[in-house]
């Protein structure tokens, strides 16, 4: 009984901090990550694990996307941006004596797996663009990390919540404009959080917002594109 007690104190204790989190990191940008630095963070769960646990659930519901990979449907062409993916395919059956269509599927099991495993190296990149914005605070890189943390975080639930709305529908010119939303949605996030946690004026925090937010995803085009190549090269 008093394991069982014990048990259910422990789980209700990760649920109020799992609900106390998510209430500030979705609906407060940048607070979080200020009161994390200051030292308040017994209520809230640590940067790391509601990063891992959003990651989980957005290659759970997007295991198929090309966020951060590029399936085999558009890889495997004779010329994907210069590189010379069908050649490659050619050479890896020729070898093994594989069909396409299960190198198709070993390819997209590897890059799904890399794609999730590694995206935590991103938080260091992403990290750097703060410190690059901000660098006159000669603050700790630590403390970049933490925002860092959250923010990726953010745009990962954000894909998250709009996943059900892409489901749903099926005009591309809908979808194309949601995804469009998307991208509003991590500018005015990532401008509030940057007034929030650095302090910035909300002229600075538009500007670094507009930047960082193109930045974030020319990084992320540069991941998929190194995840994917890494993957069948690997095969």
């Amino acid at each position: 009984m008093k394991l069982f007690s014990q048990a259910l104190d422990s789980f209700t204790h990760l649920d109020s901090k799992l609900f106390k989190t998510l209430k500030l990191l979705l609906f407060y940008p940048g607070k979080l990550s200020k009161l994390y630095t200051e030292g308040i963070r017994i209520p809230y769960m640590k940067p790391f694990q509601i990063f891992v646990i959003f990651n989980i659930i957005f290659f759970f519901i997007f295991s198929n996307d090309d966020l951060f990979r590029i399936p085999s449907t558009y890889f495997f062409k004779e010329n994907f941006d210069g590189i010379k993916t069908l050649e490659k395919v050619r050479s890896i059956s020729k070898e093994s004596g594989l069909t396409f269509e299960e190198i198709a599927i070993s390819y997209d099991s590897a890059s799904t797996n890399l794609a999730k495993g590694l995206l935590v190296f991103l938080i260091p990149v992403i990290a750097l663009i703060g410190y690059i914005f901000n660098y006159r605070q000669k603050m700790e890189f630590g403390k970049h990390l933490i925002f860092a943390s959250h923010l990726f975080t953010f745009i990962l639930s954000l894909f998250v919540m709009s996943s059900l709305l892409l489901a749903l529908m099926t005009n591309d010119l809908i979808k194309k404009l949601l995804l469009i939303s998307i991208g509003l949605g991590t500018f005015v996030y990532y401008s509030i959080a940057l007034k929030t946690f650095y302090n910035n004026s909300l002229l600075f925090a538009f500007i670094k917002g507009i930047s960082g937010t193109f930045l974030i995803f020319v990084v992320f085009d540069i991941y998929k594109m190194l995840i994917s190549i890494f993957a069948l090269y690997s095969l």
